[in-house]
């Protein structure tokens, strides 16, 4: 006699699962409307979305993101915050006394990556230090916690990361200056894919450096350029 194994339709567990969905976005967007919310609630109910795949009726998470009544980046990084303490076991009366800012920074590692000491060649994995982090953050400093992040990103030296302010005609950045950073970036192509295996495309820095290299590649804007900075009293 042949076996009958009863499964569940896919029509119901479409339903089950479109159901959950539904339940667990009014949640966060009560979360989200409510000005006392803990910032941490927020973060774990969208990393619960996103693991769960809760997010019926968009292709991405971060499309559904978009469609929520909060900044994208804030629910980025706050929901970044969950993931990163949850893949590390890290219980959230542990971390939550650390605070956001300093959470934001540590959570920017890659959980997965690694480091090498430039001196003694060895490579350690941020995990360790995310786990280190963890442990002092309460008596670190902000700024020390981003100089050690940026150190373990390898933006240091010349690597290192400057914000540059400049202030530009709304016209002008209309219809001038991000038309034309949208073409370098889509000249440079997708630089890395995230989380989701979307690709991403570069920076705006990353596109303004490159204009900025091509204007000034010809010979006579090079030579322009040396007598600006003093290169030629230099040497």
């Amino acid at each position: 006699m042949t076996d009958i194994i009863l499964t569940e339709p896919t029509a119901i567990v479409g339903e089950k699962k479109a159901g959950e969905s539904a339940k667990v976005r009014k949640n966060l967007e009560l979360l989200i409307s409510n000005t006392n919310s803990s910032a941490f609630d927020i973060g774990e109910l969208a990393h619960k979305i996103k693991k769960q795949g809760y997010y019926t009726g968009y292709t991405t998470f971060q499309e559904y993101a978009k469609s929520l009544p909060i900044k994208l980046r804030k629910l980025q990084y706050l929901r970044r915050i969950a993931e990163v303490m949850d893949i590390l076991n890290i219980p959230r009366e542990r971390y939550e006394p650390i605070g956001i800012a300093k959470l934001r920074e540590i959570t920017s590692l890659e959980v997965n990556g690694s480091w090498t000491n430039p001196e003694t060649k060895q490579e350690v994995k941020l995990k360790d230090f995310i786990l280190g982090f963890v442990d002092k953050a309460k008596s670190m400093s902000l700024d020390t916690i981003k100089q050690h992040v940026k150190t373990l990103k390898g933006l240091v030296g010349d690597d290192d990361i400057e914000i540059m302010h400049i202030g530009v005609k709304r016209l002008a950045l209309t219809k001038v200056i991000r038309p034309a950073l949208e073409l370098m970036k889509a000249k440079i192509g997708s630089v890395k894919k995230d989380d989701e295996g979307i690709s991403q495309d570069a920076t705006d820095g990353a596109a303004f450096e490159l204009i900025c290299a091509d204007w000034s590649s010809s010979s006579e804007n090079i030579e322009l350029i040396k007598n600006i900075s003093g290169e030629e009293e230099d040497e």
